[in-house]
């Protein structure tokens, strides 16, 4: 019943951490590096429209483009995409509507696909945008990756990027998997959330638990992840699915499905 796949060399994760200098919501930094390509786009596209994503736009449908100073010269212009619909929504309501009430009046939250973001990114480059495209996590789940990386010996460490939570084995350093749909086939679930992780992992522990002293969570950056997908030639790779927060679930199952942003599975218990 243990099934798991090794990718701790390809992810560069064995016993390490991801950091892409992000942070958030009051200091958007830049984005990842994401050139080299390994897997199809139309895969990675694939895998990332699972995800929903939330920004800010006025009704002609343009991004919210945000300037703050930079030490040391002109100031740096930038879109914030948000990990949680809640967090976009604070934004307007708690920065925005202070900051500049008459503009905040005619923005509103709207939702997108990591797919989208990634497009996005990648057609900036192309035209060597200026302005920077940076998502930004959820501070709960940014504090959780931080204890974790505390508790493993990095004292006083902070988290920075975007958390993802996957359930694997010490042992071997290999990947808990489960199925998607009817076949055999496996995947590994990354979670935005530590709790989906923790109750996946305890699951297992029930219905193994002679491995239950083997497996624990490990805390990787999703910006790592999406480098990976770009520039590994491991197969296993695509063996990754992203599995949104709770939240995001609960939202795409509010949307008809010609509307979803992020057509996502709920996860399997």
């Amino acid at each position: 019943m243990k099934s798991f796949i090794r990718l701790g060399a390809t992810l560069g994760i064995a016993g390490s951490v991801f950091l892409a200098g992000l942070s958030g919501i009051g200091n958007l930094p830049g984005i990842g590096n994401l050139e080299a390509v390994a897997l199809p786009q139309d895969q990675i596209v694939k895998k990332l429209q699972e995800v929903p994503v939330f920004t800010l736009t006025n009704p002609k449908g343009e991004f919210v483009v945000l300037s703050r100073k930079n030490n040391a010269s002109k100031p740096i212009s930038q879109v914030g995409f948000f990990i949680s619909k809640q967090d976009a929504q604070k934004f307007l309501d708690n920065r925005l509507k202070k900051e500049n009430p008459q503009l905040a009046s005619t923005l509103q939250v709207r939702p997108l696909s990591l797919a989208d973001y990634y497009k996005i990114v990648q057609e900036s480059k192309k035209k060597s945008d200026s302005v920077i495209y940076t998502l930004v996590p959820t501070q709960a789940q940014v504090a959780s990756a931080t204890s974790m990386l505390n508790q493993n010996g990095k004292k006083g460490e902070q988290f920075n990027g975007i958390p993802l939570f996957v359930p694997k084995f010490k042992k071997d350093n290999s990947y808990l998997t489960i199925p998607l749909a009817k076949g055999n086939e496996r995947y590994i679930p990354f979670f935005f959330e530590k709790e989906q992780a923790v109750a996946l992992l305890e699951q297992f522990k029930k219905a193994v638990p002679k491995e239950a002293e083997n497996t624990e969570i490990q805390v990787v950056d999703l910006y790592g992840v999406m480098e990976a997908l770009n520039s590994s030639s491991d197969p296993s790779i695509n063996k990754i699915v992203l599995y949104p927060s709770r939240e995001s679930i609960s939202f795409i199952r509010s949307l008809a499905p010609n509307q979803s942003p992020a057509a996502a599975p709920a996860p399997k218990k």
